[in-house]
């Protein structure tokens, strides 16, 4: 019962151990090297974890295109190949390729301790040992060469995309600066750097306003002090000839001719030309007189005017109501006066008068009163020019805050264009340094340290593991039948259980008498499960003397074990 179902259980297990196919493995061993640069000096686009990179990098290398060319070029998995598909084939390449990283601890720039990834093992396992050489070289090369690509296509990805930030802000930068420029040549007089400036001519400009008021204050006194001179001298009360005769004024050459008018008239009659010429002179006469008596209605009033309107200037603006009435009657008024100037002197050319012969003192007062009147007239010139600088000057300082508020916001703008495009101009020359590097390879960069050699031996199956199971297994086979026939045996063999069978009591037992025959039958199943037993194991050691470790290297490390130990 145990004997048997053991020994064929542990037969079938060594045959199908023995059976199993040799599978061999090759494997490369690549260190991760740091950079060669120091990081102080160039900063390498390519971050983040080894163990991200180094799964990426995998994903890439191992890809169907890659595995099926590999497949293709060493005759991987023939047998496979007409009751498996591609995928599958695929999927089974991938389960025989094995990447382990190998990790130490390190010490962290903070003086913490961690574990790092220093290095990583590719292998791969199959059932050819130069197959599995050449196929462990070819992946070794495809992850090399697919980090290498990958680190100098991160790099140019990473120069490109600022490169195009950097044009992108350049352009804002040039925008920003047209508006800037644009602004302050608009508005130049209201910048906030020319307030002080705008306050200081303003300043000025008030002071020059001041000054020039004053001025024709002045300046009127003295007209209407000698427009009152003026009025009291005769043009001709003190002309004389060239011989010393005094020269009648106009009045008293009228009446001069309305008397000789009379003389002759009682003489001659009416068409007499002494008669004739007397009544023409009499009546230019009269017409001058009138004339001049109107200029100086006219002046009188135009200078009631001009007083009026000084004093409403310094009242008033100049957009009052008031200020602009008196404006334009002064305008008409002097244009009134001269309009009576010009005939006067048609009618004293008329007259045949003399001007020279007027009064001197007439002249010299006259004359006075002319420049003064021009230079009234120039500084109100000024005062309306300084006006509209002072008003000019006003606007100025009033639209200041605006312009100010505006002309702060695009140089806030300014700056942050200025300032990304200098930091992007910074990170561009260390992404050129970046990609230098990766051309250069002197950045982290995977070594290989230990190429793969060809496999002398298969690492799995174990088969002095898988004996000793199969050896535990057969055992528990032969113990199972043994419960199992003991669980289905339904005979009694002790009193104990027959009473446990029936109600009534055990009176009595016969004890059980071997013939010589069972006797004889019982040695030899000894003896056959003693052979067996010897059997087993001599098959047991053979095997494994075979295909696991010969016997005499096992007992020689067997003694080296006990006396290391003893």
């Amino acid at each position: 019962m145990f004997a048997i179902p053991a020994a064929a259980a542990l037969l079938v297990a060594s045959l199908v151990i023995i059976i199993l196919p040799s599978i061999y493995t090759a494997s490369a061993t690549i260190l991760v090297e740091g950079q060669e640069v120091p990081q102080e000096l160039v900063q390498s686009t390519v971050t983040g974890y080894i163990e991200e990179r180094l799964q990426s990098v995998s994903q890439r290398a191992f890809s169907r295109k890659n595995l099926l060319g590999v497949i293709e070029r060493f005759g991987l998995y023939k047998e496979d190949r007409d009751i498996l598909t591609s995928e599958e084939i695929l999927e089974k390449m991938r389960e025989n390729i094995i990447v382990e990283n190998i990790q130490a601890d390190v010490v962290s720039d903070t003086g913490r301790s961690t574990t790092a990834t220093i290095a990583f093992s590719i292998a791969f396992d199959g059932k050819y040992p130069r197959q599995v050489l050449q196929t462990t070289n070819a992946l070794v090369s495809l992850f090399l060469e697919e980090n290498l690509r990958t680190r100098e296509e991160k790099a140019h990805t990473t120069y490109d995309f600022l490169t195009r930030q950097l044009n992108q802000l350049r352009e804002e930068v040039s925008a920003t600066e047209s508006k800037v420029a644009q602004f302050k040549e608009k508005h130049y007089r209201s910048l906030p750097e020319m307030m002080a400036l705008n306050l200081q001519s303003l300043d000025r400009v008030q002071k020059d306003i001041d000054a020039r008021q004053e001025m024709v204050k002045t300046l009127v006194d003295r007209k209407v002090y000698l427009e009152g001179q003026l009025a009291t001298v005769d043009q001709t009360a003190y002309s004389y000839t060239a011989e010393g005769q005094r020269i009648m004024t106009p009045e008293e050459e009228l009446k001069s001719l309305r008397s000789q008018y009379l003389s002759a008239k009682a003489i001659h009659s009416e068409k007499h030309p002494d008669v004739v010429k007397l009544t023409g002179q009499i009546a230019l006469l009269e017409a001058e007189l009138t004339a001049r008596n109107t200029a100086r209605d006219i002046n009188a009033e135009l200078e009631s005017w001009r007083r009026k309107l000084t004093s409403l200037e310094r009242q008033y603006t100049g957009q009052h109501p008031d200020v602009i009435k008196a404006r334009s009657r002064v305008a008409s008024l002097e244009k009134a006066q001269a309009q009576a100037e010009a005939d006067n002197h048609q009618g004293m050319l008329k007259l045949d008068v003399d001007l020279d012969q007027e009064n001197p003192a007439y002249i010299n007062l006259k004359t006075q009163i002319e420049a003064t009147t021009l230079e009234i007239r120039n500084e109100r010139q000024m005062l309306v020019e300084l006006r509209r600088k002072y008003d000019e000057y006003v606007g100025y300082i009033e639209h200041s805050p605006q312009v100010e508020q505006t002309y702060l916001q695009l140089q806030r703008d300014y700056q942050n264009s200025s300032q990304k495009y200098q930091e992007t101009m910074q990170k561009v020359l260390a992404a050129r340094q970046a990609q230098e590097l990766e051309k250069e390879h002197v950045s982290e960069k995977f070594s290989l340290v230990e190429p793969p050699v060809l496999p002398e031996k298969p690492y799995k199956p174990r088969r002095a593991v898988l004996f000793v199971v199969a050896m535990v297994l057969s055992i528990g086979v032969g113990i199972g039948c043994i419960l199992m026939a003991e669980l289905l045996d339904s005979s009694v063999h002790d009193d104990g259980t027959l009473s446990g069978m029936i109600p009534a009591p055990v009176l009595g037992v016969i004890p059980y008498v071997q013939t010589a025959k069972e006797i004889r039958r019982q040695r030899r199943r000894k003896v056959f499960l003693v052979v067996a037993s010897v059997g087993g194991v001599v098959m047991v050691t053979l095997l494994f003397h075979v295909f696991v470790l010969p016997i005499d290297i096992l007992f020689f490390k067997i003694i080296n074990k006990v006396q290391r130990i003893v």
